[in-house]
């Protein structure tokens, strides 16, 4: 805890020497850099200049980035200048927010702060609501000594790469105004509570024990205000703490020996982690066992056609990176499927231009018909335990229950770390290369890394990272000891086309 402190100190007191040009880099959902080292008010006014000089830009035209989605969705920034600026508990967010709010109001316009701590989903629907773009101050998931900065549109979701594209041709290019003082603060929160208690049909004194952890994010509470009924859920790293001194803010399985530990404890029926910002979702059932995005995904994916009966033919849209249950899914239900790029905000493009179900990524986000299109993790926890409610079956019996209708997955991701960062389309050629004797291949995608999809649907997935020398491998097969030899072949592909591995893990 105390290295945290030190740490912040030590980039504190070196902050003032550094080139602040060189540590803005927009990226998905904005951008986010080590408190003091990148992330300075400083550097946070540069990057908040170039949003105000979007909206203040009489010659954009904002969309998501198809010609179909900007004309469905204008934005009329000019006529009514307005923004939303959110924060998550994280170590001077609340002072960031303000600050944002200041630079936005010396540019003329209009900035509102969140009276508290909200969610990304939260800001988000404020912006749908009053048509206005939102500036959400988090580092989602990243160590306690990170933090950033999300941009939300008026639509209610992420922010296309066309539009980072114009901000990022703003940055350095005027001089940062500050010092406004027509800021007002709102709660932002009490609309989302009840946008949450329209969208799922549960009983709020609900029987069921259920056992939450917010990780210390600003998701905390929401939920169990959701469901009244306070002796039946466990609220677990519920307060406040910027140092996430228990845990790391990312609700993957390795993070999550707590939860699944309070879940054996309560005998509960589910347990639920949120980010940090709790627009991610970790979800762990009744026997105790982490479910991935692979069986959550598919799991949420059938109770909307089974449970709710959700007739027509919307789409189901999944990252690359997501499995084979989901497609097979959509098969058997005649729906249209597609797979896309990594980054919820090519989800949310689709979701704004075509008639999309269901979409989802590796990362526990997922956003569906009747909502925002946007990731939303108290949205879909409580979707789940809507499920329970409504099956009258343990998440465990439906778990098999899916994979006897549609096939056993078991997946795994492995990070590879190398010396130095590779050519996404060179590796990719080379991998083409490598495999192109192999037997059992059906099928080879390359719009993100490239993924190897052989004839019984088990598939693997290498991306190099763009900023970083990693290479993330994935995987999913109908066994545990298949999807190992899978990882192991893009271990042996990296070892023998790059020579370039540093350390594994």
């Amino acid at each position: 805890m105390l290295s945290v402190w030190k740490t912040i100190m030590e980039e504190i007191n070196k902050s003032e020497i550094r080139n602040p040009k060189s540590e803005i880099k927009f990226g998905t959902d904005g951008w986010r850099g080590v408190i003091a080292k990148d992330f300075t008010f400083k550097n946070v006014g540069i990057a908040v200049q170039a949003i105000a000089d979007y909206i203040k830009s009489g010659s954009r035209q904002e969309g998501v980035g198809s010609s179909k989605a900007e004309t469905l969705h204008p934005t009329p920034y000019t006529l009514h200048p307005a923004v939303i600026i959110g924060y998550d508990n994280r170590f001077l967010s609340e002072k960031f927010a303000l600050h944002v709010a200041k630079v936005f109001s010396a540019n003329g316009i209009t900035a509102a702060v969140s009276k508290s701590s909200a969610t990304s989903p939260s800001v988000s629907l404020y912006c749908k609501k009053n048509n206005c773009l939102g500036v959400m101050i988090t580092a989602s998931h990243n160590p306690p000594i990170w933090n950033g900065l999300k941009i939300k549109l008026q639509y209610g979701g992420s922010v296309s790469e066309k539009v980072i594209g114009e901000i990022s041709q703003n940055l350095y290019k005027n001089n940062v105004k500050i010092n406004g003082n027509n800021i007002k603060t709102v709660d932002i929160l009490s609309d989302y509570k009840k946008y949450l208690k329209s969208l799922v049909k549960i009983n709020p004194l609900t029987k069921y024990k259920i056992i939450v952890d917010s990780m210390h994010g600003s998701g905390s509470g929401i939920f169990e205000q959701i469901l009244k009924n306070k002796n039946r859920i466990v609220s677990l790293h519920n307060n406040r703490d910027p140092l996430f001194p228990d845990i790391n803010p990312e609700p993957i399985e390795k993070n999550l020996t707590e939860l699944k530990k309070a879940v054996l404890k309560n005998n509960a029926a589910v347990g639920f982690a949120f980010d940090g910002d709790a627009d991610r979702l970790g979800v762990i059932d009744d026997k105790g066992r982490y479910l991935s995005p692979h069986i959550v995904f598919p799991l949420i994916l059938l109770y909307l056609l089974e449970g709710r009966k959700i007739k027509g033919k919307g789409k189901i849209v999944q990252a690359i990176s997501l499995g084979y249950l989901s497609e097979r899914i959509a098969k058997k239900f005649s729906l249209p499927f597609e797979e896309v790029s990594v980054g919820f905000k090519y989800i949310c493009e689709k979701m704004l231009a075509e008639n999309v179900l269901l979409g989802g990524e590796e990362s526990g986000g997922y956003g569906w018909c009747g909502g925002l299109p946007e990731r939303d993790g108290i949205l879909n926890a409580l979707l789940i335990t809507e499920m329970l409610s409504k099956t009258k079956k343990k998440l465990s019996q439906l778990v098999e229950d899916l994979q006897e209708k549609f096939g056993k997955s078991y997946y795994k991701r492995f990070d590879i770390k190398l010396k130095q960062p590779v050519d996404e389309d060179d590796f990719t050629n080379h991998v083409k290369n490598f495999i192109s004797k192999k037997k059992g291949i059906k099928e080879v995608r390359t719009y993100d890394g490239i993924k190897i999809i052989f004839e019984n649907d088990n598939w693997l997935l290498l991306r190099p990272s763009g900023t970083e020398p990693v290479l993330r491998t994935y995987s999913e097969t109908d066994s545990i000891v298949k999807t190992e030899k899978l990882l192991d072949l893009a271990k042996k592909i990296c070892f023998n086309l790059l020579n370039n591995t540093d350390t594994r893990g």
